[in-house]
């Protein structure tokens, strides 16, 4: 078996910021040997990287408990408030569950998460017993060197006294740790989405590769919604701060406005007074000189601006680099397309769900009877029609929801088969047994509830050691939680 070996830096590198502290050292001799035992225990797919980084992932969170930071406390007061319980899954006795100690149950979820997270669309079952086993081998472990590990009080102190206190940029970068290295919340894809998102970046803004992957970086922290509880990074860095006793900074993180990675028309721009700037939508704000970042004397003459704004406290701020225009072309044609889409086919849209029995869900034998439907009854322009990306077979079934709040429309193929409704006549209760769960989570989060909130799942389940009740019990019990943890931005 080949030697793993973790570094202090690794255990830096998943702090804020890649905080360096004194005691990185003893915490990565701990991983160390957290990582060898962990390669002895028998979990599929687990050698290698990940066992190394599973060992820093539990690492992080004996750091957590035992440094008394808050992550993981935080974490199951916010699952206590949603769900009357501190854990999914597993039943946890509240009188002898201590959460400022290393917990085998704590572990057990975490695992669990590691492995769910590290493998899309693939969700391990949380009663499998080679995880139970090895929670149980990882907390001896953690009993057993309790005494001899070190509190981190750098990182104690970074919670308790932020430095970044009324400094825009700073809190901005340190919701970043959520996102992309904190042991609980981290997406694990967090370097190839914002490479992606960078790469688009670059050629919209015609600017260089490395200055996009910097916006993409920022724009990440404020559009997705993190695992395991879908929170964006502001709300997990509120309750952490909160928790440590800084809480005025807590509630202005919290509350913080975001406004998008978008045009906007400068409405007035002069030295000294800063910038009066226009939404797409119309509403007006005002960001000083400082919080623009002091500009050159160019962008004052500037009237569009490409960027994303954060209202922090009672100022706002320009969340990042930006790209500058001569005139409001782009931002008019923008407002001009978006205002289109709003009003396209309303009046149609509105009477679907009432003339359907009130039901937003519709079913069609294949592509070419939804495309009719879009055309015929939406109003949905034929040439738009035509351009949609659609499975050609013509025994593929297509559902489509019409989303109440905003009369958007959403189609999916062959989920159909899965929804018990006395108007689908495709569904397959044998089809519905094995695919419910996997394909479920790619959907709208809207229509995820409405089916659940309607009965319309009742062979959703998750292949697990107690049999197929048990794994429709473990799926009906946790639903929500699974949806947040599954869907992310589209919970």
């Amino acid at each position: 078996m080949k030697t793993i070996r973790i570094a202090a830096l690794d255990i830096a590198n998943r702090h804020p910021l890649g905080l360096k502290c004194q005691t990185d050292s003893t915490y990565a001799r701990f991983a160390t040997e957290l990582a060898e035992l962990l390669a002895k225990q028998n979990i599929q797919g687990f050698e290698g990287r990940n066992v190394k980084e599973l060992a820093i992932v539990l690492t992080m969170y004996y750091e957590d408990v035992l440094s008394d930071l808050g992550m993981w406390y935080s974490f199951t007061e916010r699952m206590h408030q949603l769900y009357g319980r501190y854990l999914p899954f597993f039943d946890v006795d509240e009188k002898q569950y201590y959460r400022d100690e290393p917990n085998n149950v704590d572990i057990r979820f975490l695992i669990w998460l590691f492995i769910s997270r590290t493998e899309p669309g693939y969700i391990v079952s949380p009663d499998t017993l080679a995880v139970e086993y090895a929670s149980e081998v990882v907390g001896e472990l953690m009993d057993r060197k309790f005494e001899e590990m070190p509190v981190n009080e750098e990182l104690k102190e970074y919670f308790a006294h932020p430095a970044f206190e009324n400094v825009f940029t700073m809190q901005r970068d340190a919701q970043k740790w959520f996102f992309f290295t904190n042991y609980l919340t981290c997406n694990e894809h967090a370097m190839d989405i914002t490479m992606q998102q960078g790469m688009r970046f670059s050629r919209n803004m015609n600017c260089p590769p490395q200055l996009a992957l910097r916006v993409s970086e920022c724009v990440s922290v404020y559009e997705n919604k993190l695992q395991p509880l879908a929170l964006r990074p502001n709300e997990w860095l509120s309750m952490l701060l909160d928790y440590n006793g800084a809480k005025e900074e807590a509630a202005r993180v919290k509350e913080q406005e975001y406004l998008p990675f978008d045009f906007y028309k400068i409405v007035e721009a002069e030295h000294g007074k800063g910038f009066t700037l226009e939404t797409l939508d119309g509403k007006k704000f005002h960001v000083t000189d400082e919080d623009m970042g002091m500009p050159s004397d160019d962008c004052y003459s500037s009237k569009t601006v490409l960027s994303f704004f954060v209202k922090y406290g009672d100022r706002y701020y320009l969340g990042t680099e930006s790209s500058w225009a001569p005139d409001t072309k782009a931002f008019d044609e923008e407002r001009k397309s978006r205002e289109a889409q709003r009003n396209q086919s309303k009046d149609e849209r509105e009477n679907l769900i009432a003339d359907n029995g009130g039901s937003p869900l519709f079913y069609f034998a294949n592509a070419d009877k939804m495309k009719s439907f879009l055309k015929d009854t939406v109003k949905m322009p034929a040439q738009r029609v035509e351009t949609l990306q659609l499975p050609k077979e013509q025994n593929i079934t297509f559902t489509l929801f019409v989303r109440e709040r905003d009369l958007n429309i959403c189609f999916y193929p062959e989920v159909a088969k899965f929804i018990k409704d006395d108007k689908n006549p495709y569904y397959d209760a044998e089809f519905a047994k094995t695919n419910t769960f996997a394909q479920l989570f790619g959907m709208d989060g809207d229509m995820v509830r409405y089916l659940v909130g309607n009965d319309m799942l009742p062979e959703a389940t998750i292949n697990c050691e107690g049999g197929e009740e048990a794994g429709k019990k473990i799926v009906h019990d946790n639903f929500d939680f699974l949806s947040r943890m599954m869907q992310g931005n589209l919970y």
